[in-house]
């Protein structure tokens, strides 16, 4: 199924999305599934669906010791551009039991993050959907 399987580890005040795209810039990767991201962050911008229930998005930042509990997602192509679509679910140690998360918009490492990348062997493409106004996978 994987053309290949990478492992990229971040480390303090390295900025995961810019650093990602950089590694896949570096080893030619414009399609794959992102398995797995693991480690703890400093501060982070997530994308969630707005709270008024209308299309959009809203953002929500968070700063501290966040650890990462889980995130997966997809780097596509839409337009000729690489698009990461990337969910992430992380929790503050000092709020114990609450989880954070949604669309990762920005995440700088704390300590250290390891991403799991399988990259695959056919291209993942993304199409403009007007009814919500937002690009989405096509489907394969």
């Amino acid at each position: 199924m994987f053309k290949s399987v990478n492992l990229l580890r971040l480390n303090q005040g390295q900025e995961l999305l810019n650093e990602l795209a950089r590694y896949c810039e570096k080893k030619d990767i414009t399609s794959a599934i992102i398995l797995g991201i693991i480690g703890s962050l400093e501060k982070a911008k997530f994308g969630t669906a707005p709270k008024d229930g209308k299309w959009g998005w809203d953002f929500d930042e968070y700063e501290g010791h966040l650890s990462v509990l889980s995130a997966q997602g997809s780097l596509s192509v839409y337009e000729g551009e690489k698009i990461f679509h990337i969910h992430m679910c992380a929790i503050d140690p000092l709020k114990p039991g609450q989880l954070i998360g949604g669309h990762v918009e920005e995440a700088i490492v704390w300590a250290t993050v390891e991403i799991y990348i399988g990259e695959l062997s056919y291209q993942l493409e993304r199409d403009f959907d007007p009814e919500v106004g937002l690009t989405a996978l096509r489907t394969t």
